[in-house]
């Protein structure tokens, strides 16, 4: 897991900063052996349930360890800036302030969308949020897969995050050594792993959406009999 402070005062990149050098970021991470591809968690305000996943230390720490050394997930993240000369709810004045911070507060959107069309180009297909997969090779983003994040609650976008990630992952430990250099191919493991993954959801949605279509109908039928 690879997050960046784009508005803290004491760490974290620019944006302007972050973009310039997230080919190199990317370049350094396959060089030293420190991942194999890669994945940006793409969300907006509209998604509270990811920014909490990615703010609590729990969360992000199990998704850390998963990713390991196989994949570099990138995420943004944001603070309001709270002025520490009173608490924020001291008085009516402060309050204010404290409220107009957050409002400040940019959305993730705007920047993800900076860096995508510059490195990705234009992605019709994106909704957030979503997790992009992505390969970079000699330089450059040479393919990526975007799958779409469908849950809204907490522990529920965790698991569907958590297991995409996972899903990933366990297709990169199958790379032997002497395949790490096959970009193309390695991504290709991914690619194929998360579209089973999101085929199964599928299915599974729409087995639950039959059976309960079912039983409507059976107590339909039951009330008119």
């Amino acid at each position: 897991m690879h997050s960046i402070f784009l508005n803290s005062e004491d760490r974290g990149y620019s944006f302007r900063d972050f973009s310039d050098k997230f080919l190199e970021i990317c370049n350094t991470h396959q060089n030293e052996d420190r991942a194999l591809a890669f994945a940006f968690i793409l969300y907006d305000f509209e998604n509270p349930q990811i920014s909490k996943i990615l703010d609590d230390r729990h969360y992000w720490l199990s998704l850390n360890g998963i990713s390991g050394r196989y994949l570099t997930v990138f995420s943004f993240h944001y603070k309001p800036k709270i002025r520490k000369k009173k608490h924020p709810f001291s008085n009516s004045e402060n309050r204010f302030d404290y409220l107009k911070d957050i409002a400040n507060t940019p959305d993730p959107s705007s920047d993800n969308n900076q860096l995508i069309a510059k490195y990705f180009g234009n992605l019709s297909n994106l909704k957030y949020p979503s997790v992009l997969f992505f390969q970079v090779h000699n330089g450059s983003v040479i393919d990526s897969e975007l799958i779409q994040l469908d849950q809204s609650h907490i522990e529920d976008s965790f698991s569907e995050l958590k297991g995409y990630i996972s899903a990933a992952v366990n297709a990169l430990k199958k790379v032997s050594d002497e395949n790490k250099g096959n970009s193309k191919e390695i991504f290709e493991l991914i690619r194929n792993s998360v579209k089973g993954v999101r085929t199964k959801i599928a299915m599974k949605r729409y087995v639950k959406t039959i059976a309960s279509v079912g039983e409507l109908l059976s107590t339909i039928s039951g009330l008119i009999g």
